[in-house]
Parts: structure tokens; sequence; C-alpha cells
């Protein structure tokens, strides 16, 4: 068996002498001592090899794959055309292992989470690499995800006034790329659309944290170009998807800002117009926070937008200050149950309440409701039980760039 540094050796010579892009995985088993408390170190290493069989058999024949610690495995991607390709595997690793394994009798099912980094977005040498792989690892681990891609914090990035001059240039050279994660209409078990996310891969400081983007971007002049290009990317992308999945709708975020500012309705107009989409296959997703900041102008600018036939969301339901009164004039056609109420709901039954509550009353006012954040099949089995319309989250499919949804809506099952 090739030791831990003779591995770590012929990645970092392999990374410095090939000049193609590649991704660096760092695997951890998470509770792996629990494991071996409760079924005895023998199957513990029964499942570690087990693990180690299935990277193998999963992955290419030029990856390297090896144990690097008492419940860690790292990876080498060599020869990838992008960074997309490393996500697509994570994402099927992730998928792997969500179900228990039988060793000897005994079901066992552990955690894993993965930290990943890509050459040249983190580093060109194995110890840049690495390091961005451990740190992408330790914030999936706070975050509770399943794997992440390094991504710079702010206390990482320089001052926020210097990155909002590079926004135009980021525009200008084409830095920005969309992500979509797919929705699930819970009743018929099938697809019904997504919600696009804008990302930053700035040529000067990597990929940058998305919340430290959007705060700074929220504040600057330019907000409506940026907006702009979201929607356009969008709407072209929903129309590639309804050619394979008829009834197909996009969702994009508008800013707490733009629903104080009047020209925001224009331009949802003429990106609508440019890409002749039917106005119902876009839904605007609004936080209860954005609009209590003028409700009055904000009433009259998502009027508008009903009235001109496109989707109205309320975000992040539960986590604002609007009252019911509020909320039942509001011309929307459906919230979202924050994602903080429905990832403990299957173990917590004073989320599970809220999230019913919830669904309850956006019946009642005659509207359809969201989940988010739901990462197991316990929590989606209880959403349909409970009549909740859509779901939305990882147990479905993480966030994944616009081309891979076409390939993920032709291959799911969830299409």
């Amino acid at each position: 068996m090739t030791s831990r540094q003779e591995f770590f050796n012929t990645i970092s010579t392999l990374i410095s002498s090939d000049n193609k892009n590649a991704a660096f995985i760092i695997i951890k088993i998470r509770r792996f001592k629990e494991i071996n408390t409760t079924y005895g170190f023998e199957k513990g290493d029964r499942y570690l090899n087990f693990v180690e069989e299935k990277l193998h058999a999963m992955l290419r024949p030029k990856d390297l794959i090896a144990r690097t610690g008492d419940n860690e495995f790292s990876i080498l991607l060599p020869a990838l055309n992008n960074t997309s390709h490393a996500l697509l595997a994570a994402n099927k690793i992730a998928s792997e292992f969500k179900h228990a394994v039988d060793i000897d009798g005994s079901k066992i099912s552990p955690k894993i989470v993965m930290g990943i980094s890509a050459k040249p977005d983190h580093g060109t040498t194995f110890d840049e690499l690495r390091h961005a792989a451990t740190l992408a690892l330790q914030h999936a681990e706070k975050n509770n995800e399943d794997y992440l891609l390094h991504e710079a914090t702010s206390s990482d990035m320089p001052p926020s006034l210097m990155l909002e001059n590079e926004i135009q240039s980021a525009l200008d050279d084409d830095e920005f790329s969309l992500f979509c994660q797919p929705k699930i209409n819970l009743k018929s078990g099938s697809l019904y659309g997504g919600e696009a996310l804008i990302r930053w891969n700035s040529k000067k400081y990597g990929f940058i944290n998305t919340q430290y983007f959007i705060d700074i971007l929220e504040g600057s002049s330019s907000l409506v170009p940026v907006t702009n290009w979201v929607l356009n990317v969008a709407l072209r992308q929903c129309l590639r998807y309804q050619q394979i999945h008829p009834g197909f709708s996009v969702a994009v975020n508008l800013s707490p800002s733009l629903l104080t500012n009047r020209s925001i309705v224009e331009v949802v107009s003429n990106a609508v117009s440019i890409w002749s989409v039917n106005p119902s296959s876009l839904i605007l997703e609004v936080t209860e926070g954005a609009m209590m900041m003028n409700p009055e102008k904000s009433l009259e600018i998502l009027n508008e937008f009903h009235q001109l036939g496109f989707g109205v969301s309320i975000d992040d339901f539960g986590t604002g200050y609007s009252s019911l009164a509020y909320l039942k004039d509001l011309p929307a056609d459906e919230i979202k149950i924050d994602k903080s109420f429905v990832m403990n709901m299957a173990d917590d039954k004073k989320d599970a309440s809220i999230v019913k509550a919830a669904v309850d009353l956006a019946h009642t006012l005659g509207l359809k409701i969201v989940a988010e954040g739901v990462e197991d099949e316990k929590t989606l089995d209880i959403l349909s039980e409970i009549g909740c319309d859509y779901a939305q989250g990882y147990y479905m499919a993480k966030p994944m760039p616009c081309d891979d949804l076409m390939t993920w809506i032709q291959d799911s099952d969830w299409s």
C-alpha cells in the first residue's frame, strides 16, 4: 500500500508537471470514533476498506485515491476540463454514501464531508491546493454541508471598496457564472423549476465569498447591471430547460434596494421580452425583510410585477417581521419557509410544528409553499405528509452550473 507521504509526493510531482486543470478533494468520515466504539475496530477497518474500494469503482482510472488519515481519504482529479467536473464528482460521491452499508450484519451509516480545491483557481502547487481543500472541509463541517468548493471568506478578501471597483470589470471580462438549484413538486414527485444563483470567480482574487459579494453589490452602482445580467442568463437557460422539460420556471432573487427602484420593472420586462419567455416562467424572489424597508413602495412594485404576469415568491419566510395583515395583501404566489426551520424538523417537534403552521397559513391565503434546506428523505416524507407543495435542498440536488443542470434534467429520477 502506498504510504501517505509517497502519495503526496506523487501528487505534488503530477500537479507541478501537468499544465492542465486539476482538483484535490479531502474526504472525512464523521463520527468515525463512534463507529469503532459501537461496532468494534475490525468492522471500522472493514468499513474504511469498503469506502476506498467504492471510491476506486466510482472514479476514473487516472484519478489518484489514498487513505491519508485515520478517517480521511484524499483524491486528485487530474486533466479536468473545468471546475464543475470536480463538483459533479463530489456530488456523485456524496450520493453514494447517503445509505447504510451492511458490514458483517451491522448497518453502518456515517456521514461523509468533503473539501474541494481546484487548480489553477486556488493554487498551482500541492501545498496550496491542500490548504484550500482543508479550509473548504472545515467550512463544510461547520455549515453541515456534504461538500464545499474552496471559497475565500470575507477575512481573506480585500476591502469591500476595492472589490466594488472590480465588479464592472468582472462583468466585462465574463467572470460571473450562474448556478441553478432544482425545485421539486412534492405532489407529482418531479421537477418544476430552479433557483438561479450567481457566483464570482475573480481573476485577481479567485472565488469570492458569495454573501460578501452580495453585500457589496447591494450598495453599489453595479447592482442593476449585474441583476440584468442574471436575468438574461437565467431566462436564456430557462428556454433551454423548457425544450426538454416543458413548464420549467426559473427563480431570480431581487436585492432589497431594488424594491424601491422603479426602474427594476422595466429591467425585468425588457429581459423577458428579449428572450420571448412567458412571464409566468419567471419567479421573482424577495425577502420579508426587503419588503419592510419601504412597505408602500415595495407593494407598489410587487403589484406591477404581479399584473405583468410574473411570479412573486416571499423568501426566508419566518425570519422577517411582516404582520399577517400585511402578508394577506401581498401580490405573491408562493412563500418559501426558511431552511433554519426545515433542516431539523425531522428531529425537532417545534420546528416541525412551525413548518406545518406555515404550510397551513400559505394554503389559507391561497399561496403555494416551498421548503428550503431539505437534506434527507425523512424530511422530504414529512413535508409531503403535511401538504407542502414544493421542496428544494441537497437531498435532491445541490446548486450546479447551468450546463450541468441540462444533464441532470435528462438523467435524474426527479425529472
